[in-house]
């Protein structure tokens, strides 16, 4: 049998690491099979404008997230996968820390198009399905901003992939989150200014979290 690469050796490590400090934050923490879970399926039916939310993309419902069958097959996106780890489990901490308010403002202001149910009594509630169009979302922006940020900071320190602003801002103005924020010009200031901030060792609490962790492993 072949050694362990360096590299493969220190994915190991912090891929642990990770995974342990989750478990200890977060209750009932596990990553799951979309394909296993019955309700991706029905939620992969609904969400039409995203072609690829069973096979491309992960999901996180407190306090699990939800991969495509891709996840852990291949070697070259180790470190694709912890960035991925780290975005999410700022998800589920957000969420352990907001509640349901966390849901409200993820699903808003689309989750308000449940309200034209009230046309059984009044049609007039028929106009709550105008929030089903593509609004910008203040609030799925907040969130995502947050994990992206740790995402950068991530692939930052581990020096495995450039910061990239023109794929980052088209995930919040494209198909993939609903046309959730399309100011373009704001989302670069944002991020431009939260990456020199990484740069310069100032950071919000979750990424001291994940910093620490990261210098646990040698050689990172």
């Amino acid at each position: 049998m072949s050694a362990m690469s360096p590299r493969n050796a220190t994915y190991f490590k912090i891929r642990f690491l990770l995974l342990e400090h989750i478990n200890e934050h977060i209750s009932n923490f596990e990553v799951r099979k979309k394909s296993q879970s019955f309700v991706m399926k029905v939620l992969g039916s609904f969400l039409f404008f995203n072609k690829g939310f069973m096979t491309r993309y992960i999901t996180t419902i407190y306090p699990k997230i939800y991969v495509p069958d891709w996840w852990g097959r291949y070697k070259k996106n180790n470190y694709l996968e912890l960035g991925i780890l780290m975005h999410e489990y700022v998800h589920l901490m957000d969420r352990k820390r907001l509640g349901w308010f966390f849901n409200i403002l993820y699903l808003s202001p689309q989750i308000f198009a449940l309200f034209a149910l009230g046309a059984f009594w009044n049609l007039w509630f028929l106009l709550f399905l105008l929030f089903l169009l593509p609004w910008p979302s203040p609030g799925r922006t907040w969130i995502e901003m947050r994990g992206y940020r740790m995402t950068i900071a991530f692939f930052y320190w581990t020096k495995r992939k450039k910061y990239d602003i023109n794929m980052i801002v088209g995930q919040f103005t494209g198909e993939n989150y609903y046309y959730m924020f399309p100011f373009k010009k704001y989302l670069k200031m944002w991020f431009n200014k939260e990456f020199d901030k990484i740069k310069n060792n100032e950071l919000s609490p979750e990424l001291v979290e994940a910093k620490k962790i990261l210098e646990r492993v040698r050689n990172v």
